[in-house]
C-alpha cells in the first residue's frame, strides 16, 4: 500500500474517518463509488457560513538585493477575491414498515435502500463539480467546466471538432490549490445522516402508509485557491488512433509540469472512454503509465506520480470549446 503524506489525509474520506459523526465515513464511503474527486481532494471548511472566499495570487513580489547603505523598495503581491458557494444536496429514503418487517432484517434493508440512494447522490455532486452553473441554477455550485469555459492558458484544445468530444482535468489537490470545502462548524465534513422514525407517507393516490425515513445531506462546495491549481484540456475526441493517443498524454505531461507545486497531489480526472486511451497509449508505449495502488491499496494508473482517476460525469457529447 502507498504512504499517506499530508494532502492524502485531508481528503474527504480521511476526513470522514476522523469525524466524530459515525454515519459521516459511511455516506462519503458510498457517494465516492461514483465521485472520485472525494478520494482525491482536501476537504476544508469554509471561512464563511455558506460561501467561501479564495483570495487566487495573482503575482509574487520577490525580494530585492542591496548593498551596505543602501534600502530596498516595498512591494505587494496581487490577489483576486473569489466566492465560491456551497450547495446543499438531500435525499429521503423512505422504506414501508411492513415490508421491513416482513424482510425479517429491517435494518439491513434500510441500508440497502439508502446505499442505492446515496450513490445516485454521488452521481447528483460529481455532475456539479464538472457541469454546475451557479448563475443558471443558483442551488448549483460553479463546476470545473463552468470556471473554464473558453480557451485560455487554462483550457487547451486537443484539435477536435463537432459535438462528440470530452475533457479532462489536471488538479493539483492541496490547501493552497484546489479543494472541496463543506460549511463552517460542520463536524461531519458537511454530510450528515438523520434519522426521522417512522411516520406517514403518502402514495400517489394521496392514501397514507407508515414508512421509516432516514434523510441524507451533503452540503459542500469547491475551491480554486492557486491559478494553476487546474487546467482543462478538452475538444478530446473519445476514439482515436495510436498516434493521437501519444500525443494526448504528452500534451498532459507537458502541462502536468504548469500545476502548481508545493504539498499537493496531481490528479488527471477523466471519463471512462479517455482513461482507456491513456492506459492504452502506456501500453503501447510500454512505459509511460504503469499500475500502482492508491493509499486506500486500490489500483490506480498513474502518469509521472500523476493519478488516473475515473470521474463519469465528464461526458463524451461535449460541444466544441472555442
Amino acid at each position: 500500500m502507498a504512504t499517506k503524506n499530508l494532502v492524502d489525509q485531508m481528503t474527504a474520506l480521511e476526513g470522514a474517518r476522523r469525524s466524530s459523526n459515525p454515519d459521516a465515513l459511511t455516506i462519503i464511503e458510498t457517494m465516492a463509488q461514483t465521485n472520485t474527486m472525494l478520494q482525491e481532494l482536501p476537504a476544508i471548511m469554509a471561512n464563511d457560513s455558506a460561501v467561501h472566499t479564495s483570495l487566487q495570487r495573482r503575482s509574487y513580489p520577490g525580494g530585492e538585493h542591496r548593498l551596505y547603505n543602501q534600502g530596498v523598495g516595498r512591494r505587494s503581491s496581487q490577489t483576486e477575491p473569489i466566492r465560491n458557494w456551497i450547495t446543499m444536496l438531500e435525499a429521503l429514503s423512505d422504506v414501508d414498515i411492513d415490508l421491513a418487517t416482513q424482510s425479517g432484517n429491517p435494518s439491513g434493508l434500510y441500508q440497502s435502500e439508502a446505499s442505492a440512494f446515496l450513490v445516485g447522490m454521488g452521481e447528483d455532486q460529481a455532475d456539479d463539480l464538472v457541469y454546475g452553473n451557479h448563475a443558471a441554477d443558483p442551488r448549483l455550485i460553479d463546476g470545473l467546466a463552468t470556471r473554464y469555459p473558453k480557451l485560455s492558458d487554462h483550457c487547451i484544445s486537443f484539435g477536435g471538432k463537432g459535438s462528440n468530444l470530452s475533457s479532462l482535468f489536471l488538479v493539483s489537490a492541496g490547501s493552497n490549490a484546489c479543494h472541496l470545502i463543506y460549511p463552517k462548524g460542520s463536524s461531519s465534513v458537511g454530510v450528515q445522516r438523520i434519522d426521522a422514525g417512522i411516520l406517514y407517507a403518502k402514495d400517489d393516490n394521496g392514501k397514507e402508509y407508515r414508512v421509516h425515513r432516514d434523510h441524507f445531506k451533503a452540503d459542500y462546495g469547491i475551491a480554486i485557491e492557486h491559478p494553476d491549481a487546474v487546467i482543462r484540456i478538452c475538444n478530446i475526441p473519445p476514439n482515436m488512433d495510436k498516434e493521437k493517443r501519444g500525443e494526448l498524454v504528452e500534451l498532459v505531461l507537458r502541462y502536468q509540469k504548469r500545476l502548481t507545486k508545493g504539498i499537493v497531489n496531481t490528479i488527471l480526472f477523466a471519463n471512462n472512454d479517455l482513461v482507456y486511451q491513456i492506459e492504452r497509449a502506456g501500453r503501447e508505449a510500454q512505459y509511460v503509465v504503469y499500475p500502482e495502488t492508491d493509499v486506500w491499496g486500490k489500483p490506480v494508473s498513474s502518469i509521472n506520480g500523476l493519478r488516473l482517476r475515473e470521474q463519469d460525469a465528464i461526458l463524451s457529447t461535449e460541444d466544441e470549446v472555442v
